[in-house]
């Protein structure tokens, strides 16, 4: 899978850990975008092909 959601509980001693996988670019906005809602956690989504965070959702490069 290419995109990854990570997230972690906004708590000491907590790490990213990955959440949910796709290769839909959108899908996985749409998916960090909820998890996010829930203000505890804290959330970003990785694209592994580029080995770094999805900066802008709408950028060409994502739906390659």
């Amino acid at each position: 899978m290419r995109f990854q959601v990570m997230w972690r509980r906004d708590l000491p001693g907590t790490e990213f850990t990955p959440f949910f996988e796709t290769n839909d670019i959108y899908e996985a906005k749409d998916f960090a975008m909820r998890l996010a809602f829930e203000e505890v956690n804290i959330v970003y989504v990785l694209d592994t092909k580029l080995g770094g965070p999805v900066r802008n959702f709408d950028d060409p490069i994502y739906r390659e």
